[in-house]
């Protein structure tokens, strides 16, 4: 019966090991920059994918994305089987075109194509090709050398005619693997690139955005000359700005009356700059609700700002050039500022094209500093930029022809803060007592975003800002205060109560006294995880512990202070007896956005370290 068993074993793991995954045969693309009468850009693309299991849908599902500025033409397909003899036809009733749905976005242009290759079975090859015909030729997108699944060729050839110049850069990992040529081709220019055998990309918690990790191409086009006149696009910061301006300098034309009055009603009263930026930035925080829209070129150009403010919603477009304006008639040195959020990678300087960035904010100079306001962020503080800018290049425009290119500071973890204090007691194996919390910064926030989507009960959301780090603790509610747009902390006042927090071992207590712990489950599994993580900002945690020591006994060990300040974050923890009170201050905090894989292991030390620390008994004797 045994033999019976291994002998079943045997096979089926040969059946499942037999399973061969999906993996893609080649991937192509080739672009043609040609002219005639006029400017002409073209897309030919076409991808091979040898198909393990049928019942996996998705690999063999196609959606092409597109939008006003790109039309899909002439699709095919067709599978066929192991010995590539034809099987089916890919049916043009069967691609269907719908809207793409977009978290946050209210009006879009964005749609995709949809289709399913026929009939294909497990070890099926299928192949399909479209043609992208693109309208506006500083928009061209990219293109990615690592996919989804395996793949054991990824190809891009960019055709280039007669004066016509183009630029390029290669972003992510493994560019070294990523193969070049360039040939002369009639009258084009080709330039190639190439990529094989790249592994699946597969997506991690955490990670950044995967324009970071996946090698790709940015492509773009310099100039053209057409009719003998010489038509300059992109190539430089300069270019960029210039285009970009050519997007904004007719706005605001509507009568704007009610906006001036209602900005001179708000900074009435208000002594300093200061105070002004800060009384239209919050109102326009307040009413006016985001709302985005992404429809042709409605998706660069901000609506009037009269039009938004009698609206009451816009996006962030509309809400930077609202804010510009109203910081205007207050007689403030504001600008329109374009950024892209850290989800973009790149600098102005690498990519002087429409990719680099995303988003629009209004910045302001207040005594002689720079501040970034962005008002898509309901609850961002005052002075705050939004926590998805920090560390990113702004592009600030001054005026037709002048800008400034400057770096938006990160946000220091003290000014992003938890701030508990706790008294308490011990009462048999059980702590009990009170707690105090302040909220602070992006930490405030964070509580006010979640307490406004009333997704929780709002005493579970102040509850679990506190004990997220040890939900063993017990809290109840006394009083809190969310201080919305107030220059103070949200605060909260709880009685806790933590269960068997001492053990009792003969005539002596230990007592593992830091309740509290950020971090503590922060270790990176480095075998298995390969991206870097990212975190929304840095933060420092405060804690305060007052201890009463128990009846009849005194302290028989306390452990030593410690204090550990890594490149990624870093801890100080300290102990002390006064009268009948033990005193206990502990502070964790981080240093960095990003941990790359080359820092996980200094990361993995810092925890360590911190553990040990979370792990350490004071001891009570009688």
């Amino acid at each position: 019966m045994k033999n019976q068993l291994k002998f079943i074993l045997l096979i089926f793991s040969a059946v499942v090991m037999g399973q061969e995954k999906s993996k893609i045969i080649f991937s192509n693309e080739v672009v043609t920059i040609k002219k005639d009468k006029e400017l002409s850009i073209e897309k030919y693309v076409e991808e091979e994918r040898k198909i393990g299991q049928s019942k996996n849908i998705k690999d063999y599902s196609v959606w092409i994305p597109y939008d006003n500025f790109r039309e899909i033409t002439d699709i095919k397909g067709a599978t066929y089987d192991n010995e590539r003899k034809k099987k089916s036809k890919l049916n043009g009733s069967y691609v269907g075109s719908f809207d793409a749905k977009q978290e946050n976005i209210f009006h879009s242009d964005a749609k995709v194509k949809y289709f399913e290759m026929p009939n294909v079975e497990d070890g099926d090859i299928v192949d399909y090709s479209y043609i992208i015909k693109q309208k506006n030729p500083r928009l061209l997108s990219g293109f990615y050398f690592q996919n989804e699944l395996k793949t054991q060729s990824a190809k891009i050839e960019i055709k280039v005619g007669a004066g016509i110049n183009i630029g390029y850069t290669i972003y992510g990992n493994d560019k070294e693997k990523i193969s070049f040529s360039q040939r002369k081709e009639a009258d084009f220019d080709v330039y190639s690139w190439e990529m094989k055998d790249s592994p699946a990309f597969e997506e991690e918690a955490g990670m950044p955005n995967s324009s970071y990790h996946v090698p790709h191409l940015i492509y773009y086009i310099k100039d053209y000359e057409l009719d003998g006149k010489k038509e300059t696009l992109l190539g430089s910061t300069d270019l960029l700005y210039k285009w970009y301006y050519s997007l904004v300098k007719d706005i605001n034309k509507t009568n704007q009356n009610d906006l001036k009055t209602k900005t001179l009603e708000l900074i009435k009263g208000q002594k300093t700059d200061t105070e002004k930026a800060k009384a239209i930035f919050q109102w326009v925080q307040q009413n006016v609700h985001y709302v985005a829209f992404e429809y042709g070129m409605g998706g660069f150009i901000p609506r009037d700002a009269g039009e938004t403010y009698q609206k009451l919603y816009g996006d962030c477009k509309d809400m930077a050039n609202l804010l510009n304006e109203m910081l205007h008639y207050a007689n403030l040195n504001s600008s329109l500022t374009w950024i892209g959020t850290r989800d973009k990678p790149y600098t102005y300087s690498e990519v002087p094209t429409p990719v680099v960035d995303n988003h629009m904010i209004a910045s302001v100079v207040l005594d002689g500093k720079r501040i970034y306001l962005d008002a898509t962020d309901k609850f961002c503080p005052f002075t705050y930029p939004s926590s998805m800018i920090q560390g990113k290049e702004a592009l600030i425009g001054k005026s037709e022809t002048e800008f400034i290119v400057e770096k938006v500071p990160l946000v220091l973890p003290k000014s992003n803060q938890i701030l508990i204090k706790s008294q308490l007691q011990m009462e048999e194996d059980n702590l009990t007592g009170t707690v105090d919390a302040d909220f602070i910064g992006y930490k405030k926030s964070d509580l006010l975003h979640t307490l406004s989507a009333l997704n929780q009960k709002e005493v579970e959301v102040w509850k679990n800002m506190v004990v997220a780090t040890n939900p063993k603790i017990n809290l109840d509610i006394l009083e809190n205060q969310k201080n919305e747009y107030l220059e103070k902390p949200a605060k909260a006042k709880y009685t806790l109560k933590l269960e068997h927090a001492s053990k009792k071992v003969g005539d002596k207590i230990l007592l593992k006294a830091l309740l509290f712990q950020p971090l503590a489950e922060a270790t990176i599994d480095i075998e298995n995880r390969k991206q870097s993580i990212e975190k929304e900002y840095l933060f420092e945690h405060e804690f305060d512990y007052q201890i009463s020591l128990p009846k009849e006994y005194k302290i028989d060990f306390l452990p030593e202070s410690s204090k550990e300040d890594s490149t990624l974050g870093g801890f100080e923890i300290s102990y002390k007896v006064v009268n009948n009170s033990l005193q206990i201050k502990q502070k964790v905090y981080t240093k960095g956005l990003m941990i790359a894989p080359k820092d996980f292991e200094n990361w993995n030390n810092f925890i360590k370290k911190l553990n040990k620390q979370y792990n350490q008994s004071i001891i009570f004797i009688k």
